[in-house]
């Protein structure tokens, strides 16, 4: 007999696979029928009866029962004929199981109230689950549905399954679990209709502690075979780097072949030269915000000497090809692996991270030729420029050890400056918030990567796994991303055999090679992965940067141009850091973690009044704090500068002291403007602790504010031209800059009490003696004077709770 489940009634359905490019097209229907009928061939007489020559499956068809296959053409029918308990409007499903061989029209007619309509399906895709045929109104009681063989065409087997009556189309998905995997990071699995696993690992990337880098088979670029990604997650797993989850990533080819951008850790790994198909890359913002650009253009690649000579460079990170100019990485392996003698220039101390539209720096320390030139050691903060055989001459009359050499990558959208982790997939599958892929029919297993801002969504789908999962196509990928998750924006990955989610080390979902029955199958060894990280993200205070020659002593990430040092700029000012972009617009320079949360930053800032420029324009200098990680200062371009800052305008000589949100200042002097029209060395200092943040020139407080827009952030150095002649662009003059932790808590046991009292009175020396640069007390210098005396206790008190 028919088979009557009962279903919730749906009065906003989602029509399967209707797409346009607003969105979704919901149809409502107050006359569709609640009830849900089901027959499949297993139920027999009456409730399914043939005609002519049918023939039994030995494989598995709905609902783990069998499905009956007859040819095209031949005089067979196959009948379904459902008891209906009301009459109305019903949508119409059929199931069967998809192949190659499969009809590619199979003429359905469905036997309404107002007469008999058909319908031809295309039997080679879809399947496995329940597919819409349309809605029909029928009267209560007897309603048939017949397969006519004989009209049906194309394949070799027309296949006979089941029916259903009433329902819809889509259906809701089931929340089966929520794990809460570690703080703010949540693993879910879904049910869905078809049926549909679907396994979810959703957190947020404003908690600085999370991040999403990628890894490679074997911890490198230069892999020898690929691993499945609970391999690759291994690898990358170390105490203060421990990954929480990661998905499979990247379409790939044979041998290192892998489709598309790459980029990890803020470093560009490999930059792809041709466009074989619509592709769309990720991007992972300093900020922790999702983007993505469509067919991302390649790399135009540059190193350029000492003696201003400029050199194409043709690779990165990839085997080196006959005369061409590569350079090799610490992302690439160990030492370059090279066989065939040219080249290989040793190149120490670069500024990374290596970002698109940034220009990295390092020192030549080597220069190998001959058979020393094989298979030299990346440097751990270096990097390799080879010349390949045949290329030799475009390098060695350049390179000088001792002297410096620059490497920049410009591509476009300059966005790609932001860049801290690239992924690159073959579709949009959601765009702000809208379906906008139309995609075909056929049901895979699918890997896909989604956010909203901050918040990331690793998600699986299981499929070719009938009876458990049959996959999906794009269409209800779309409908699941919008409509359960919420997404804004999502790509797709590469999916298949290779689908596969890890959490905590364990394979979540159930990879569909090799699979005979549900969760059987195994892991494929796959090129890489994108994986949630846990680690500190906070810094080592103090940190201190006198800016004196030979080189900086900090870590610090330049926005476009490596910033060098001078010694002493005009009017006998102290040595000091030029920050400078002579293209124009704005630069900074940054350093700081992103979890910093409570500090004081302070540096010494040529402030130079330049009035008589006022009619070009002028320039704005700072330091900023609680930045984002984008390093924007007040721009309103490539996402907007995010940072409290303290600047210096040079036409009026007008201070500002305020909170910069997408690259709006609001200045909390505002009501009452501060001017200091004269040329001088001025001491900016902007001290953070909770919620109050404290803007000082001079040791003169200008504001002192409760606000709460930014908790943490990185911290630096800016500037902004807004000349319309470059010729007048200066930069920021910086010297003595510091960064000092105020939290006080040294034991770190989440308060400030008698314990750390107790460290600070062994510290203590009074206001008479100074410690030496460096010396670990100098933590607890809360006035930067040098000396851990009264002034620093009397800020201690302001958090000392005594317990």
């Amino acid at each position: 007999m028919p088979r009557n489940t009962n279903t919730r009634p749906s009065m906003d359905r989602v029509m399967h696979g209707v797409v346009c490019c607003a969105g979704l097209i919901l149809l409502l229907s107050s006359s569709l029928a609640n009830a849900q009928v089901v027959v499949d061939n297993d139920d027999g007489s009456p409730a399914y009866v043939e005609t002519g020559g049918w023939s039994a499956s030995g494989s598995t068809g709905y609902d783990g029962g069998t499905y009956r296959f007859a040819s095209p053409g031949g005089a067979s029918t196959a009948t379904w004929t459902a008891s209906l308990p009301a009459a109305g409007d019903y949508e119409v499903f059929v199931w069967y199981v998809p192949g190659s061989n499969r009809a590619t029209s199979a003429k359905y007619d469905v036997a309404a109230s107002d007469g008999v309509h058909t319908v031809f399906v295309n039997q080679t895709g879809g399947g496995f689950t329940f597919d819409s045929i349309g809605t029909f109104n029928f009267n209560a009681g007897s309603a048939s549905i017949t397969l006519d063989a004989a009209g049906s065409s194309g394949g070799s087997v027309v296949i006979a399954d089941a029916v259903r009556f009433g329902g819809t189309s889509g259906g809701e998905c089931t929340l089966d679990t929520s794990d809460e995997v570690r703080p703010g990071v949540f693993h879910k699995a879904y049910t869905c209709p078809a049926p549909r696993a679907i396994h979810v690992l959703e957190f947020d990337l404003q908690n600085p502690q999370y991040t999403i880098d990628m890894g490679f088979a074997l911890g490198k670029r230069n892999y020898a075979f690929k691993e499945p990604v609970t391999g690759i997650a291994q690898r990358y797993n170390a105490p203060g780097n421990e990954v929480v989850g990661a998905i499979n990533a990247s379409f790939f080819e044979a041998g290192l072949g892998i489709i598309g951008m790459l980029g990890t850790g803020g470093n560009l790994i490999a930059s792809r030269d041709d466009v074989a198909w619509d592709q769309q890359t990720y991007m992972l913002m300093q900020s922790g915000e999702g983007w993505a650009a469509s067919n991302l253009t390649t790399a135009a690649m540059t190193a350029r000497f000492a003696d201003t000579t400029e050199v194409p460079v043709d690779i990165l990170d990839y085997p080196c090809a006959g005369g061409s100019i590569s350079v090799y990485t610490t992302d690439w392996d160990a030492s370059t692996g090279s066989t065939i003698e040219g080249v290989e220039i040793i190149v120490e101390n670069v500024n990374y991270p290596l970002r698109p539209n940034k220009e990295i720096v390092g020192t030549i320390t080597a220069i190998h030729t001959g058979a020393a030139s094989l298979d030299n050691t990346i440097p751990e903060n270096g990097l390799v420029l080879a010349a390949c055989s045949g290329a030799e001459s475009e390098l060695l009359p350049h390179a000088v050890v001792g002297e410096k050499v620059s490497i920049r990558f410009d591509m476009s959208p300059p966005d790609l400056v932001n860049l801290k982790t690239l992924c690159t997939g073959n579709a949009w599958m959601v765009k702000d918030g809208a379906p906008f892929h139309g995609g075909g029919p056929d049901r895979h297993p699918r890997t896909v990567l989604a956010w909203s801002g901050t918040k990331h969504w690793f998600v699986t789908f299981d499929g070719r796994q009938p009876g458990y999962s049959v996959g999906a196509n794009v269409a209800e990928m779309t409908e699941f991303l919008i409509n359960t998750l919420h997404v804004d924006n999502a790509i797709n990955l590469d999916g298949g055999g290779s689908t596969t989610m890890v959490v905590e080390g364990e394979v979540v979902n159930c990879p569909s090679d090799g699979a005979t029955t549900p969760c059987t199958g195994n892991e494929r060894a796959v090129p890489n992965s994108l994986m949630l990280v846990e680690r500190d993200a906070t810094s080592s205070f103090p940190l201190v940067d006198w800016f004196s020659l030979p080189g900086r002593s900090l870590p610090w990430d330049d926005k476009f141009r490596f910033n060098t040092l001078f010694g002493g700029f005009t009017g006998g000012g102290p040595d000091g850091l030029q920050v400078l972009n002579p293209d124009g617009g704005f630069e900074t320079v940054s350093v700081g973690g992103a979890g910093d949360h409570n500090y004081t930053v302070s540096t010494k800032v040529l402030c130079e009044y330049r009035p008589g420029l006022a009619a070009d324009g002028f320039e704005r200098l700072g330091i900023f704090a609680r930045d984002d990680g984008n390093g924007n200062f007040d721009s309103t371009t490539l996402g907007g500068g995010n940072c409290y800052a303290l600047t210096f305008d040079s036409n009026d000589g007008r201070i500002r002291a305020g909170v910069i949100v997408d690259g709006v200042f609001t200045d909390f002097l505002e009501s009452s403007p501060h001017f200091a029209p004269s040329t001088a060395w001025r001491t900016f200092e902007i001290d953070c602790r909770e919620s109050i943040v404290t803007f000082s020139v001079d040791d003169e407080v200008l504001a002192s504010v409760t606000d709460s827009t930014y908790s943490h952030g990185r911290f630096g150095i800016g500037y902004h031209d807004y000349f319309n002649t470059d010729l007048n662009i200066k930069g920021t003059r910086a010297a003595s800059f510091s960064a000092i932790w105020l939290d006080f808590d040294w034991d770190d046991d989440g308060d400030v009490d008698l314990a750390d009292f107790n460290i600070f009175a062994l510290c203590a020396a009074g206001p008479a003696i100074a410690y030496p640069d460096g010396h670990t007390c100098l933590s607890m210098d809360g006035n930067q004077d040098l000396k851990i005396d009264l002034a620093d206790f009397q800020l201690m008190q302001e958090v000392f709770t005594g317990n």
